[in-house]
């Protein structure tokens, strides 16, 4: 059976779905206006933001999901590599922890803000190190006993040594808590020779 519609309505109609549309569009990329038509649909009803899954964790006893981090982390990281690159060591001492744990690419193990501290003070003076970041992920665990977040971080490392420069690919797999670094991990890719230093 066909149900004639006056020209008029069916006009009245289009303009509210077009409306109808048009507020779905906009809401599905911003969360105040979700809120907001939430809002106006139910009065109790709230946004949840859903976790999302970016692969997993293998350790030798179990495997841990892993999700997409905070980028507060991020944060504290470029600020991390930011005092690295002026040389600030107060400003490096105060982003981590007492406690702090450090495997290098070298096969290099610091334990200890103080022992952080003296190992950096030779490193600056002998090779001036630069770090130039390039990506950085935070990432969250379902760890009970790691409620922070981990950023891993590419970077370009450039050394100066005895006038000679040289630069390295690195990744660095960084566990934040609490707005300061706690431990982190470096693996390294050295850049192959150009062709001019080849010949």
């Amino acid at each position: 059976m066909y149900v004639l519609v006056p020209l008029e309505k069916k006009e009245n109609i289009m303009k509210n779905l077009y409306l109808v549309f048009s507020i779905l569009l906009f809401a599905s990329c911003n969360n105040t206006a979700v809120q907001k038509v939430a809002d106006s649909i139910t009065p109790d009803a709230e946004v949840v933001e859903v976790e999302k899954k970016a692969g997993y964790l293998k350790t030798t006893d179990a495997t841990y999901e892993l999700s997409l981090g905070d980028n507060s982390a991020v944060d504290v990281w470029d600020q991390f590599l930011d005092a690295h690159n002026n040389q600030d060591m107060d400003a490096i001492m105060a982003l981590e922890a007492d406690d702090i744990k450090i495997w290098g690419p070298d096969g290099v193990v610091i334990e200890g803000k103080e022992a952080h501290k003296e190992f950096l003070s030779q490193w600056f003076a002998a090779a001036n190190p630069k770090w130039s970041t390039y990506f950085s992920v935070p990432l969250n665990t379902n760890m009970e006993e790691q409620p922070g977040t981990w950023v891993t971080n590419g970077h370009t490392l450039t050394l100066t040594i005895d006038g000679v420069e040289s630069s390295s690919g690195n990744i660095s797999d960084a566990y934040i808590e609490d707005g300061l670094v706690k431990m982190f991990y470096v693996f390294k890719r050295e850049f192959p020779a150009s062709n001019e230093e080849s010949e």
